[in-house]
């Protein structure tokens, strides 16, 4: 019952342990899905099923046939003329980035635009080059280039050999294209669109920023044929008319020999068969593409579904690139995503849906069929300014690395980290080595992770980090120790230490001194050197000389069975003085409180291992408990059998608090049994006689003495 006074709260409840409140409150019978389960509601088919199947593959279903005609198209339509246009100018550029003629950049703007629209999920989002990815596909094709016989790295537009490089470039750049798509294909209908959480903020901007410094040296040598400067601004489109104005009329390439766009066909080129050789040489860097580029478009398409309130598949987004790819590298195009910039400019030009990639799509065609003539005098060092314009927000990124050092060190490091291993290993190797070390620092943190012991604060049911108040209260004898993090064999050790530093002592050392001790003893009283008399225990020896048998390390696991001593008539207080030289250390520790509230799972290597610990401490007369631990971790205790005669069930305990109170309730009745009268008069004195007996001055020993 809980009683509110105030702002404060009374409540009055019994003291719980699991098995108690299991016993009071009945727990449901619950059916827990198995595999079959599973696939059988995956296979099974209805009319709804279907419906909604067909529904999710094409979104464009869903929200054509409730398209507000009059409110949305004008405002679509002036998005798409913007966007188009935008379209045009990074398509050029950013096939400068895969090292192939500029025409077949309309091509993957296009495609991929016409593809999304019916497949994607995002509203406003502009499907097509991206230049990270482009940058990508370059590094694979140039790789590849390298290898191809008759080409020497030299650049000579005016030979054979230049033409049949480039053709070698577009079919590598298409399957490569090709190749991730059908990853991201795979990936969606396998809905394991999951796997792009492994993909953190921190990873992605180190990545992109690392990129951007690739894309930008790659770009140097257009540049500096003009002094053309590499920045962007809402006049870059004009620039981009006077730059290719200029260029025409007082024909650069001819006179000054400045690399332009130069010959664009019109229409399109017919679909061309994927190389399976480049597929082989290609697997790694095509699956970096296909990770990078969904993990790119999702994140922000996940913007503009916040701001704007319409929901997104994951699964569905994967399976929206993977088929634009596949027809765009068909058509000789190379991979996309989505460019930041063009996506906010549909956006920000007042873009509904994607009626405006459709219109944005149309402006390329126009391009590609009839007026792409227009843009053969344009200069690549033009299109590269473009390119690293692109690149600004990108390289702003750097400024990340102070903000992530004040709020996350591990964060700030794996951004450091990505983008060294990016910028020096390249594309490919550098993503995958990046994702490598983010897990690293995962398994580092929760290998080591920070435990902590508690104590009451302010004599309520609150327990915290005792170093970190100054009302703490403890209970005497009695230690609570907070692990928050799983315990999984890399840290079951790490989990032991910290918790031997936190009691001050290691169980294991004090139950193999305890049996001993306890050998010794029996040695004695075997030997008649250690009497029980009715007058008390006389020991006839000063010293005891300890024999080979008793410290043979050979016998290390029997001094770590359970302390029996139900074959002695009486009972030993480690805590007292023993006799003569037998030292066991003394420990004020009665009782020893787990909070597992943060630990969300055990493996069995962990599990065999803490119930190792919790059985040296048990074996030493500690009681141990464990509390906040949900159902499903104790059924898979139950699981594995971790409980028996010694380890019970009635060690677990709902709350700290919980078992705190049963801790004082149990210690004031052990305390309470007998008479404070009772417990003076049977206090057992000893001392020392001049013949080194050890015997007892008060009164006749009882049936048990203790030590």
């Amino acid at each position: 019952m809980i009683e509110p006074f105030g702002n404060q709260y009374i409540v009055a409840r019994p003291v719980y342990s699991t098995n108690a409140f299991e016993e009071n409150h009945k727990k449901r019978d619950r059916h827990h899905k198995t595999l079959l389960d599973h696939l059988r509601v995956c296979f099974s088919c209805s009319p709804q099923k279907a419906k909604r199947i067909v529904l999710s593959l094409f979104p464009i279903a869903s929200w054509l046939p409730a398209y507000r005609l009059k409110e949305w198209l004008l405002s679509d339509i002036v998005s798409g003329i913007s966007t188009g246009i935008v379209s045009v100018l990074q398509g050029l550029a950013f096939a400068l980035l895969v090292t192939i003629p500029p025409g077949y950049g309309l091509y993957a703007a296009f495609f991929s635009t016409i593809i999304y629209l019916f497949f994607g999920t995002s509203k406003h989002i502009s499907a097509g080059p991206f230049p990270i990815l482009s940058m990508m596909v370059g590094a694979a094709t140039v790789r590849l280039a390298q290898n191809l016989p008759g080409n020497t790295g030299s650049s000579n537009n005016s030979t054979s050999n230049s033409s049949s490089l480039d053709d070698y470039k577009v079919m590598v750049a298409a399957s490569v294209t090709v190749l991730s798509g059908v990853i991201q294909l795979a990936l969606g209908f396998l809905r394991i669109g999951f796997v792009v959480i492994y993909l953190s903020e921190s990873l992605i901007s180190g990545f992109t920023t690392a990129a951007a410094v690739h894309v930008l040296v790659s770009q140097l040598k257009f540049i500096f044929q003009l002094t053309v400067p590499s920045q962007e601004d809402p006049c870059s489109i004009f620039k981009t008319v006077i730059a290719t104005g200029v260029s025409y009329g007082f024909d650069f390439h001819r006179r000054f020999n400045v690399a332009v766009v130069g010959k664009m066909n019109p229409g399109f080129e017919p679909p061309n068969a994927p190389n399976v050789t480049v597929f082989q040489e290609t697997i790694g860097d095509c699956f970096a593409i296909a990770m990078v580029g969904f993990a790119v478009a999702f994140s922000v398409a996940s913007v503009y579904s916040l701001k704007h309130d319409y929901p997104l598949d994951g699964n569905q987004e994967l399976i929206a690139l993977g088929l634009s790819n596949i027809v765009c590298g068909a058509f000789r195009g190379f991979a996309g995503s989505t460019a930041l910039s063009r996506s906010a400019v549909q956006e920000s030009t007042g873009g509904k849906t994607q009626i405006a990639g459709l219109i944005s799509a149309i402006v390329v065609l126009i391009v590609i069929l009839a007026i792409g003539f227009l843009l053969e005098p344009l200069q690549r060092s033009v299109l590269a300014a473009l390119a690293l314009g692109n690149l600004k927000g990108m390289l702003m990124q750097f400024a990340e690395i102070r903000r992530l050092w004040r709020k996350d060190k591990y964060d700030c490091l794996i951004w450091v980290t990505t983008c060294i291993f990016t910028i020096v290993l390249g594309l490919g190797l550098g993503l995958a080595a990046s994702v490598a070390f983010q897990l690293l620092t995962i398994v580092f943190r929760t290998q080591f992770p920070k435990c902590s012991t508690l104590a009451n604060i302010g004599r309520s049911n609150i327990y915290k980090n005792k170093k970190d108040y100054y009302d703490m209260y403890e209970l005497k004898g009695v230690k609570i120790f907070r692990c928050p993090s799983p315990i999984y064999f890399a840290n079951i050790g790490f989990f032991k230490q910290k918790l031997i530093d936190a009691v001050g002592f290691s169980p294991l050392r004090i139950l193999r001194k305890r049996n001993k001790a306890l050998r010794k003893i029996r040695k004695l009283q075997k030997q008649g050197l250690l009497q029980v008399t009715p007058k008390g225990f006389i020991c006839t020896v000063d010293t005891i000389k300890d024999s080979d048998e008793e410290l043979d390390n050979n016998q290390i696991q029997v001094l770590d069975e359970p302390i029996d001593t139900t074959d002695l008539p009486f009972q030993i207080d480690w805590n007292d003085q023993l006799p003569l030289n037998i030292e066991v250390p003394k420990i004020s520790l009665h009782s020893l409180i787990l909070d597992f509230s943060a630990v969300s799972f055990l493996d069995v290597s962990s599990m065999r291992g803490l119930k190792s610990i919790l059985q040296e401490f048990i074996r030493i007369k500690v009681d141990v408990y464990i509390v906040g631990v949900d159902d499903d971790f104790i059924e898979k205790l139950n699981r594995y059998e971790f409980f028996d005669g010694e380890v019970k069930t009635s060690i677990l305990f709902l709350t700290i608090h919980d078992a705190v109170l049963h801790i004082s309730m149990k210690k004031d009745y052990s305390t309470s049994k007998f008479k404070p009268s009772q417990e003076k008069d049977g206090k057992i004195d000893f001392t020392i006689n001049t013949n080194g007996g050890l015997r007892n001055r008060e009164y006749q020993v009882p049936g048990e003495t203790k030590f």
